[in-house]
């Protein structure tokens, strides 16, 4: 028989569930299911990373063809480091999908660290262990390096690959002479061998490098008149005391990188001015100067092509020095950046500062990049549209407009506070460059300080 005494128990027990399962259902309105822990694994990626310099293999391969190009290039591997650009530089790895994986996942994994003095580098991916264990995860995918400068990042490497695992893709990236297989099947070896000259020696050496199509470094050379004539060997000591060549790139409008800079008469003299390359003595190099390609990639994962960001130019200048430190403006161009480019559909590159090559007499892009060259025509073709998304962020707010999301008042490009400086005397020239030229007429001020007859042999650019 059933006790008073039992009666209150069961209620109490009773009670106690409907109490506990009560509170349980509140919670989890409130707070939600407890989050399953996520595992990473963690995979280490290291590189030595180098400018857009031709590899040895390329560089071979125009000794006979293109015998000038060929001069130039040997010259700014042979008396440039192969970390003169990309020492001490912030760089940013991004790994995300390019196309549609399993449930629609967006997938990006970026890590930052910083060059060290010889250019080597080191990331730490963290990788949620679900996309690459028990199986991986297959796709095409974007892999992006840019360049930190100012706040911002500038993409020096942008490649699509074709369909293939994540595990697969990290294996390849982590590994020193890994590749990236490229959207017609054909690898992409992102390790190549370079030539650079090393500070310890004196001499030209040989790395093994991972090169970035969106840094350049060139040396210009200065000749008189509208041809690039050698300067008179009269006075020419006193050319090279009194001019300054002047280099700004701007992008949207702002300031991201400025060099100022001397002759370089060290190089001079290991071309006897010029006439090694040219066949023109007496012919003034400045440099060696480096700049990043202004390929901006936005927060909300978007690449904007640099022919539609607007305010994106370089100015390139050549002072006159007078006796008391006054620089002149003697030469002034503005120039706008090349479009961009896709190598074999996966390999982004562009961006680069065109000018006029008095040598040549015809516009050239400022790069020693060996991808413009005639050999790859074939495999390299224009990319014209405005922007490239490599990712999306669901923190951008916005109307789906990306210039307008790209360049309201909240996103202007802030003043960089790391532009790259000059350096070294035995570093950087630049292929493909062949004799940007002085061409303006100096006015009679500038004349009386002159000690031979310099006004002659400029002429006013129109």
């Amino acid at each position: 028989m059933t006790t008073n005494k039992q009666i209150l128990l069961i209620v109490l027990f009773l009670a106690t569930i409907f109490i506990l399962s009560t509170l349980n259902i509140y919670a989890g309105k409130i707070y939600g299911p407890a989050p399953t822990p996520v595992i990473y694994r963690t995979y280490t990626i290291s590189m030595n990373l180098t400018d857009s310099r031709p590899t040895t293999a390329s560089l071979t391969g125009i000794a006979s063809t293109y015998p000038l190009l060929y001069r130039e290039d040997t010259l700014a591997v042979n008396t440039t480091p192969v970390w003169f650009a990309t020492t001490g530089q912030e760089f940013t790895i991004y790994i995300t999908n390019a196309t549609p994986v399993s449930a629609n996942q967006s997938i990006i994994l970026k890590a930052t660290s910083t060059a060290n003095d010889t250019g080597g580098i080191t990331w730490q991916l963290e990788v949620p262990l679900y996309l690459v264990f028990p199986q991986q995860i297959y796709a095409q995918w974007y892999v992006v390096i840019t360049e930190n400068l100012g706040g911002n990042s500038y993409v020096v490497f942008a490649f699509r690959t074709g369909l293939e695992g994540l595990t697969d893709l990290l294996n390849n990236l982590t590994e020193i002479g890994g590749y990236l297989m490229a959207v017609n099947g054909e690898p992409y070896y992102l390790w190549n061998y370079y030539y650079g000259y090393n500070p310890t020696t004196g001499t030209r050496s040989t790395y093994y490098e991972v090169g970035l199509p969106g840094i350049s470094i060139y040396y210009t050379w200065v000749g008189q008149g509208i041809n690039a004539t050698s300067w008179p060997s009269q006075g020419f000591s006193e050319v090279l005391e009194v001019l300054k060549y002047g280099f700004s790139e701007y992008a949207n409008s702002t300031l991201i990188n400025e060099l100022e800079l001397v002759p370089n008469e060290t190089v001079g003299e290991i071309t006897n001015y010029g006439y090694t390359v040219y066949q023109r003595p007496r012919l003034v190099p400045f440099g060696p100067l480096a700049y990043t390609s202004p390929i901006l990639l936005l927060p909300n994962g978007t690449i904007i092509n640099p022919t539609c960001l607007p305010g994106t130019y370089y100015i390139l200048t050549v002072y006159y020095v007078t006796q008391s430190g006054y620089e002149i403006p003697i030469y002034e161009t503005k120039n706008y950046p090349l479009g961009l480019y896709l190598l074999n559909g996966s390999l982004l590159f562009g961006g680069y500062l065109q000018a006029y090559d008095f040598y040549n007499m015809t516009t050239i892009p400022i790069t020693p990049v060996q991808y413009l060259a005639p050999t790859y025509k074939s495999e390299a073709m224009e990319y014209t549209q405005c922007a490239l998304t490599v990712f999306t962020n669901a923190s951008i707010d916005g109307d789906g407009s990306i210039m307008k999301d790209a360049f309201n008042g909240s996103s202007v490009i802030p003043t960089p506070n790391n532009l790259p400086k000059s350096g070294g005397t035995l570093t950087g020239d630049y292929s493909q460059v062949n004799a940007e030229v002085l061409t303006e007429v100096l006015t009679h001020e500038i004349a009386m300080y002159m000690k031979y007859c310099l006004s002659t042999a400029l002429y006013r650019l129109r």
